[in-house]
C-alpha cells in the first residue's frame, strides 16, 4: 500500500513556500549505508540556480545535481538527498513508479 506518488512528491516540493503551500515538510530516507534517516521541518533550498551560461562546466554540474532534492534544515544546514532514496514525505510512504 503506498500513500504518495512519486509525481506528487516532486509537485509538492517545487511548489513549497508558494501561495498556499506550507514551505516545510517531513522526508524519511535510505542512507547510502544502508540505515534510515529522519528530517523534520526542512524546506526547499530556492534561489541557488545556475545562469544561463551553457559551457562544458555548466553542463557537467547540472547533470551532477541532477536526480536531488537541494534543501535546508531547521537549523539552516543545506544537505542534498539523491530522490530515489526516499521513502515517506510527510509521513506518506512513496511509490516511485509514478
Amino acid at each position: 500500500m503506498f500513500g504518495i506518488y512519486l509525481s506528487q512528491v516532486l509537485a509538492e516540493y517545487r511548489a513549497s513556500g508558494t501561495s498556499g503551500h506550507s514551505p516545510y515538510f517531513d522526508l524519511t530516507y535510505r542512507k547510502q549505508d544502508g540505515s534510515f534517516g529522519t528530517k523534520t521541518s526542512v524546506c526547499r533550498r530556492a534561489g541557488e540556480t545556475i545562469g544561463p551560461k551553457k559551457d562544458l562546466t555548466s553542463i557537467k554540474h547540472e547533470n551532477r545535481q541532477a536526480g536531488k532534492l537541494h534543501l535546508v534544515d531547521k537549523n539552516g544546514h543545506k544537505f542534498e538527498l539523491h530522490i530515489p532514496l526516499l521513502l515517506s514525505f510527510n509521513g506518506k510512504t512513496i511509490d516511485h513508479r509514478f
